[in-house]
């Protein structure tokens, strides 16, 4: 019978301590052999003793003199370091053997294995060492009696000619090579880019890196590594999540919650900074420490970029000319294109200004813009709270709307502070033939309403599910929602026809010119006004508010460019939240309440189907009587604004993005239908994006080929020509070959599937929001590793990691919001106002000055004011600046003008009253350091940086992590609230 497994690991153990005490021992042996003999000192066998002299010297007496020196220098080592160092291993070592040896009951045992094993080591370690201190003997043997190299001069003179020739041919390779990478750099952008994926349409001579750069695409991510700042906040919004979970699970069998009811107004909810009071728990506690100490300790992978050198450099010449203003770039309205205009003289400004002054359209606002703002946020909250009082909606949808609280205070949240609508231009690439490109023709244009954050945005957001189920309902016998839509009726029209149906069908399609900014805001609403009388879903208190809401939103529409107001005289607003219900209400209206009982060829028409402005349908007589049916229906609808401009008549038309076409046994055909312009250009495999994101665009490229097909010769084809064009994109062949069975059986699935009914899953969900890096792999498994203590303390929930996508060049180039503001010629020096009476200029930085925070230098921003909002600032104290050790300086966040938010600091140095200087750091810090000289002049301010609202807390957290002022700075003053 063997020993035990745990007298085994014993057994193990002491054999490799007495293992390393054999071999130490016989290192030791060696090193007082190399001591002892001067001949195996001056060789190589200690090759980590000697110093890294390098070549010997010139002179003989100076490499005479170092051998001397290392030869001492060599001895020395040996016996105060590695002698001494040998010895105490040895006695160590020993010690650990014995004590080993003390726990063995059966000691004899233990230690004939040990004289065993030690006699077979002493026995093949002897005879290696002597073996190596022969080599080394042998070698310097051989040195001594080997005579000093005589210089060659021919030889060092052919060894230069070659050296010369060698670098004239690798001269003469570098420069063909470049040569070919210019010359194939040039054939590739006028082949593939120029024209099709980039389209120049401006004076300035783009060069071919810049076409490369912008060829990637506008939705291309530049690597680059996460920032740690930001991981830090996001693990801290994770934990504060996390915690209300705990919280709620916590108080669970106290209270019951109403999770039944749908909340559709979920994208109003405002989100909160706050966490539950009196919440602790150990387990919380716990991984919140490994949460953070992993963020905290995290040294982010810097990726290896995904630009070449040269589209480095055509980044740069893009950069260079939108920020002088030269060029201006933007996709176009359809195809993906990427196109160049010029910034003043051809295109945009002209094109936008000259949109904005058409007098019957826009109206020029005779107020400022602020007071315009001010204006539309005080008619929307009276309009919210009459209908409140009147209990049309609750006391939630009120606050999420107004941001009134139940006290009738204001809450303090970054959603409800509007920003400033502003209108930026769409263009229609894709009504100019190639020749026109060509010639550079500025194309017809689309002005879009940029509202989204404006002053109506959100009442919009709240009159938008209940309009969209109305008109949803009241357009129903020719309502579209998309492509698949369209095919799932055709499909049941074919069915329909195979009954039996004349064969003189023909298909045609109608096109509104300009539907948005035809319709005018009296005739919505009028349509409105029936569709909701023809509603029995809601209540008609509920009715009368949405209509009075939706009257609001037309009549305080505005939008702004270059620093002035424009207000809708004409038409609706293009790119808000009711625009499509809106225009398919008033469509409908117009044609089936209005036109259709005045039109006897009405009857001709078999099948009649309409998206937004776009027609499609069955036509029974001939082409003669469709051109004088569309006739007559642009006399009847010209009182209203309305006119059919493009149409198609017969037995094939392009509609959205499929071509119809009817075959000999009238059933109609269908496949994917591409324009000329359409650039074909998807997410590149090199970008920045999670690897799952790539099979997913193939995947689902392939199913809208496939459904978009009714016919297997056509759908083939069109894959073909897919996969082809994913190729160009980076995509392996070999992938999206496998990827393709897949594809079609998903598709097919989605056929026979009546509807898009998934399991229900009661698992509450808790989304952990990061950046995309490789270092997320190391956080999921450390959530993975966290799984069984959040579900004890959160219940059932499953952990959802969303993966953020850094900015990309559309990002960085295409820049609309920067038509809302004025221009700025001069060159600023300082971020003051200059008004009459600001308090909050004299205390601001001048831009020349140099800020220093905790070592590291602050730049400020030149183009903000102390008028500006929605900002970055920082504070410091004159006081203690450039005093070593001392904590000076302040960031903090503010979603108004900067001047009141310093109001708001300087009304809390009072002294006397301490209930106000506890409620500000920075009056805080001159109580407790400079309680002598207690004054607001303290600090000088300045603007760091303007961001959006809902990014305030982001880039305040990104500050204080970056300076370090959360650690030694004002910032981790706790302050009452």
């Amino acid at each position: 019978m063997g020993p035990r497994p745990r007298d085994a690991q014993r057994d193990n153990y002491s054999l490799n301590l007495s293992e390393k005490l054999v071999k130490r021992e016989l290192q030791l042996g060696l090193l007082r052999q190399v001591r002892e003999n001067s001949a195996l000192l001056n060789t190589k066998i200690l090759p980590s003793i000697r110093p890294k002299i390098g070549k010997l010297f010139h002179h003989r007496d100076l490499d005479l003199k170092s051998q001397s020196i290392l030869h001492q220098a060599r001895v020395q080592i040996l016996e105060q370091c590695a002698i001494p160092e040998a010895q105490r291993d040895t006695n160590r070592l020993q010690l650990s053997l014995n004590k080993a040896l003390d726990r063995y009951e059966d000691r004899e045992r233990i230690e004939k294995l040990i004289d065993d094993q030690n006699h077979r080591l002493t026995t093949t370690s002897l005879k290696r060492l002597d073996k190596k201190v022969k080599f080394h003997l042998d070698k310097a043997e051989q040195e001594r009696q080997k005579s000093r190299p005589q210089q060659n001069i021919k030889r060092n003179n052919k060894r230069k000619r070659n050296a010369e020739r060698r670098r004239a041919e690798r001269k003469k390779y570098r420069t063909s090579k470049a040569a070919k990478k210019v010359e194939w750099m040039k054939n590739h952008v006028e082949d593939n880019i120029k024209g099709k994926l980039v389209i120049n349409l401006s004076s300035q001579e783009v060069p071919d890196i810049a076409y490369l750069y912008l060829a990637k695409g506008l939705n291309f991510v530049e690597s680059r590594p996460v920032a740690k700042e930001d991981l830090l906040f996001d693990v801290k919004e994770f934990l504060r999540k996390m915690e209300w979970k705990a919280y709620f699970h916590q108080i669970q069998a106290d209270t019951t919650t109403d999770r039944d009811t749908e909340d559709i107004h979920k994208d109003l909810r405002l989100r909160s900074r706050k966490h539950p009071q009196d919440y602790n728990h150990p387990l919380f506690d716990e991984i919140k420490t490994r949460l953070m100490g992993f963020a905290t300790n995290l040294n982010p992978d810097k990726p290896q970029s995904n630009l070449t050198d040269a589209e480095q450099r055509g980044k740069g010449w893009v950069l260079k000319s939108i920020n002088e203003q030269r060029i201006f770039i933007t996709s176009a309205d359809k195809g993906g294109a990427t196109l160049i205009l010029d910034y003043r003289t051809v295109s945009v400004m002209d094109t936008v200004k000259c949109e904005l002054e058409k007098e019957t359209k826009f109206t020029k606002l005779d107020t400022s813009v602020g007071v315009k703002m001010e204006q539309t946020q005080l008619k929307v909250k009276e309009a919210v709270l009459k209908h409140y009082h009147l209990k049309t909606i609750s006391e939630e949808v009120k606050k999420r709307i107004t941001g009134v609280n139940e006290k009738g205070n204001m809450v303090h949240a970054p959603e409800i502070r509007p920003e400033i609508p502003y209108a930026y231009p769409l263009y229609k690439v894709h009504k100019l033939s190639q020749e026109q490109i060509e010639a550079k023709t500025i194309p017809p244009v689309r002005l879009v309403h940029a509202t989204k954050g404006g002053p109506l945005y959100r009442l919009e957001k709240f009159v938008s599910p209940y309009i969209t189920q109305i008109s949803r309902k009241y357009c129903e016998e020719e309502f579209i929602l998309d492509t698949p839509d369209i095919i799932t009726q055709i499909n049941n029209y074919n069915k329909e026809t195979l009954k039996g149906a004349p064969k003189n069908l023909q298909l045609f399609t109608l096109d509104v010119a300009a539907l948005y900014p035809s319709i005018r805001p009296e005739l919505a609403l009028t349509a409105l006004e029936d569709a909701l009388n023809s509603d029995t879903s809601f209540s008609q208190e509920l009715k009368a508010a949405l209509y009075e809401f939706t009257d609001l939103i037309f009549q305080e529409s505005f939008v702004t460019y270059q620093g002035e107001g424009y207000i809708n005289k004409e038409g609706i607003p293009t790119g808000n939240c009711i625009s499509r219900q809106a225009a398919d209400i008033t469509m409908h209206w117009l044609l089936f309440k209005q036109i259709r009982g005045k039109m006897k060829s009405w009857g001709l028409i078999d099948l009649w189907r309409r998206f937004i402005d776009d027609v499609f349908g069955v036509w029974l007589g001939t082409v003669r009587q469709f051109n004088l049916f569309v006739e007559v229906l642009n006399k009847l609808a010209q009182p209203y604004g309305i006119r059919f401009a493009d149409q198609q008549i017969g037995k094939t038309v392009n509609f959205l993005d499929i071509t119809l076409t009817l075959d000999n046994s009238n059933q109609i055909q269908y496949r994917l239908y591409r324009k000329e312009t359409d650039a074909r250009n998807y997410l590149r495999t090199d970008s920045f994006h999670p690897e799952h994101v790539f099979g997913s665009v193939a995947f689902s490229q392939m199913i809208r080929v496939i459904e978009r097909n009714s016919q297997d010769s056509t759908c083939v084809d069109d894959l073909a020509e897919l996969k082809e064009d994913l190729s160009r994109s980076g995509h392996n062949m070999v992938k999206l070959e496998e990827t393709e069975p897949r594809a079609v059986l998903r598709a097919l699935e989605n056929t026979l599937r009546t509807g898009r009914s998934k399991e229900s899953d009661n698992t509450d969900t808790l989304v952990f929001s990061v950046q995309h890096s490789s270092d997320n792999n190391q956080l999921k498994k450390l959530i993975h590793e966290l799984g069984p203590d959040i579900k004890r303390i959160c219940g059932d929930i499953r952990v959802i990691f969303a993966t953020r996508k850094h900015p990309s060049i559309g990002n960085r180039v295409v820049r609309n919001r920067q038509l809302r503001d004025k221009a700025e010629c001069l060159q600023k020096t300082s971020q003051k106002c200059f008004a009459p009476g600001c308090k909050t200029c004299p205390v601001l930085f001048d831009l020349g000055s140099k800020i220093i925070v905790n070592g590291l230098e602050l730049k400020l921003d030149s183009t903000l004011t102390c008028k500006d909002k929605h900002i970055i600032y920082v504070a410091q104290c004159q006081l203690c600046n450039g005093i070593e050790g001392s904590e000076d300086t302040y960031f903090g966040q503010t979603i108004t003008p900067f001047h009141n938010r310093l109001n708001g600091h300087r009304s809390k140095f009072n002294i006397d009253h301490r209930a106000l200087y506890e409620h500000s750091a920075l009056s805080m810090h001159c109580y407790n350091a400079h309680r002598d000289t207690f004054s607001f002049d303290c600090f000088k301010f300045g603007i760091v940086k303007k961001t959006k609202p809902n990014l305030l807390d982001r880039e305040e957290a990104r500050f204080c992590a970056k300076f370090k002022t959360n650690v030694w700075g004002l910032n981790r003053m706790e302050i009452r609230r």
